[in-house]
């Protein structure tokens, strides 16, 4: 990028901080999050109860919480669909965090029709460019199968314990053996596999991959001020002034020692490293993905467990052909040959904040 490029941009941005009207304004809300179970329309028409659903579906967490979906109601069904305008090509190149973030968003979709009183049949769209996956609902009477992840929808973010994780292992809150054996039993789908490891060697090699994934990714001014844009727009909770401050100290400041030093404390802290692997890597294998790492993250919260997305070595193009080296020959015994998402696994600290959420209108077509 020439200076003079690099000079209209910081101009650009230092105006978007004085006068907020030159650029986009944080766009999304916080009040998407006051679900009322009680106001669903029990008595309304099939079209009124499917988007009812979406309410869920929205809350689900995406790559920079951009929320790269819409969704559209008709017939007995809803069709998922990717919002291109959302997709971070200098994060994302390959759209593989796009396909799991709406994986996230389908399995919250999933699971409130199952609450609701839906059987679901999903099909997925091979190829298809917009349209991934039409999701049928008929009427049941069956009693819910997964309460616990339904609850977790709304209350996952909403907890907010008053304990740090040090306190909370002194008092041996650790993972269960169960609870573990519970989230790498919970795919059943061949396809798609999750492994959890302790390992001090993959650690140390994964988080080694990580850092060198840091030092790539804020070297890049493209990367940056995608980053930085999303920043700008409030995705991550900052709103305003601070949304502006917090783009231009990603677009101008050296921010590598700080991504660096809270890396490696959430990889050195965390109990548990978490794959999520696939046989292929086509856009419906991330789709999957992305819906199997949706379920574990509720199950993790209804377990009193914290997960946190570790994706940097993914990015990176230098670093992703080594992610799936690190698993070696548990790779092959998972029956899936590329990691589509890594995530940390930790007892339950400090809840994060908020982000806001895409009005549902907002995301109808």
């Amino acid at each position: 990028m020439s200076a003079a490029k690099v000079l209209l941009i910081s101009l650009f941005l230092i105006a978007g901080m004085l006068l907020p009207g030159i650029v986009w304004q944080p766009k999304g809300s916080f009040e998407v999050w006051n679900i009322i179970e009680n106001d669903f329309p029990r008595n309304g028409s099939s079209e009124e109860k499917m988007t009812f659903l979406l309410n869920y579906a929205i809350l689900a967490p995406s790559i920079y919480n951009t929320q790269p979906w819409r969704f559209n109601v008709s017939d007995g069904s809803i069709m998922v669909m990717a919002d291109e305008s959302r997709w971070l090509q200098a994060a994302d190149g390959d759209k593989r965090e796009m396909h799991i973030s709406i994986g996230n968003a389908l399995e919250n979709l999933i699971i409130a029709a199952d609450h609701f009183g839906y059987n679901h049949t999903v099909s997925y769209v091979p190829g298809g460019e917009s349209i991934i996956a039409r999701v049928s609902l008929q009427p049941s009477a069956q009693a819910p199968m997964d309460p616990q992840l339904f609850s977790a929808i709304t209350s996952l973010e909403k907890s907010s314990p008053s304990k740090t994780n040090e306190v909370l292992r002194e008092q041996d809150s650790v993972p269960q053996t169960a609870d573990l054996a519970n989230i790498e039993s919970i795919s059943t789908d061949q396809d798609i596999r999750v492994f959890l490891t302790d390992d001090p060697d993959i650690k140390s090699r994964f988080l080694n991959l990580t850092l060198n994934a840091d030092q790539v990714l804020y070297s890049d001014i493209e990367f940056k001020s995608e980053l930085g844009l999303w920043l700008s727009r409030g995705a991550m909770g900052p709103t305003g002034v601070q949304a502006k401050i917090d783009q231009i100290k990603v677009a101008f400041l050296d921010r590598v020692p700080d991504q660096i030093e809270k890396d490696s404390e959430i990889v050195n802290s965390s109990l548990y490293l978490g794959f999520i692997t696939s046989q292929k890597n086509d856009a419906e294998s991330q789709v999957r993905a992305g819906q199997l790492f949706e379920r574990i993250r509720l199950l993790s919260s209804s377990a009193n467990l914290s997960l946190q997305p570790m994706n940097q070595a993914l990015q990176a193009v230098e670093t992703e052909s080594e992610v799936n080296g690190l698993l070696g020959e548990k790779s092959e015994a998972l029956n899936g040959s590329f990691v589509q998402q890594i995530f940390c696994l930790d007892v339950v600290g400090p809840a994060n904040e908020l982000t806001p959420r895409r009005p549902l209108e907002e995301v109808l077509i």
